[in-house]
């Protein structure tokens, strides 16, 4: 990857989550609402499988020993 740490890609899911919210809440079609909320929970889902797993660590702790 070209430098993009892993709070970078945390915070742009979480900010294409928001605007999926957004679009849902705009009385879309049926389908395409429930597309969106899929959508969404996956990104959220994906933001937190990185805060989790990455960010959450001091940083001292995720390094190799």
């Amino acid at each position: 990857m070209s430098g993009t740490s892993d709070l970078e890609i945390y915070q742009r899911f979480a900010t294409i989550a928001d605007e999926f919210d957004k679009l849902a809440s705009q009385g879309v079609s049926l389908i395409g609402g429930t597309a969106l909320q899929t959508a969404c929970r996956t990104l959220r889902g994906m933001a937190a499988a990185i805060y989790e797993h990455s960010l959450s660590q001091p940083e001292h702790d995720s390094l190799p020993q």
